[in-house]
């Protein structure tokens, strides 16, 4: 079924990348890319609005509570991504499980904390507007695994049906991580970036551990 689900789901791609190394990883930790999760669900795109939203609000707290600081590092708390706990309204709204099959079936509910530097330039005597500059980190993390009494969102099928298959050792939960960058900017002290750039790299590739031939282009 993975190897059809490679030939016939490009949908997958992800999905079917990270099952294979449910089954052929030996439990070692595995890379996946959040920058695609970005650009191809509508879950991730709000996910790294509101982190950014949530950086740019500490950096102006931070500031704020000591002016004479003008770089700093900020380390903020873990926030869970696709949480349905009914206590937590504000993270269930602006943090929402992944929308689509293929990031539903790769990382599911998971964990993101938020790292980075911020520079500050603020004119003497009020003469212009505060500056911010700030190199965020987004840290991505997730176990995966099968859980028993889950379901599979798309199909309904049994968590269990394929945690089984490490019951028996022919298969192995992981750690599943993932990091992604932007370079922000903005001024004074209202939410919302004027800039929000993704640093340069090559092209964002599918996953190499999927064996469809494209993927290895």
């Amino acid at each position: 079924m993975l190897a059809g689900g490679e030939a016939l789901r490009p949908d997958l791609t992800d999905a079917l990348a990270a099952y294979r190394h449910f089954l052929d990883g030996k439990g070692l930790p595995r890379a996946f890319s959040y920058e695609r999760y970005v650009m191809s669900d509508r879950s991730g795109q709000a996910t790294l609005g509101n982190a950014i939203l949530d950086f740019q609000d500490a950096a102006q707290r931070l500031f704020l509570a000591n002016t004479d600081r003008r770089q700093f590092p900020i380390t903020g708390p873990a926030i869970p991504c696709g949480s349905d706990a009914e206590d937590l309204p504000y993270i269930v709204d602006h943090f929402p499980y992944p929308s689509t099959e293929n990031w539903q079936k790769t990382i599911g509910a998971h964990v993101i904390w938020l790292s980075g530097e911020v520079r500050v330039y603020a004119p003497a005597l009020a003469s212009g507007p505060t500056t911010f500059e700030g190199a965020m980190i987004l840290h991505a993390d997730d176990r995966y695994n099968f859980n028993p009494g889950d379901n599979d969102v798309a199909t309904d099928i049994p968590d269990s049906e394929n945690g089984r298959f490490e019951q028996i050792g022919w298969a192995h939960q992981f750690d599943h991580f993932s990091t992604l960058q932007r370079h922000l900017k903005w001024d004074g002290f209202s939410l919302g970036v004027t800039l929000a750039v993704r640093p340069n790299t090559v092209r964002i590739r599918q996953p190499s551990d999927n064996r469809r031939l494209r993927n290895r282009l």
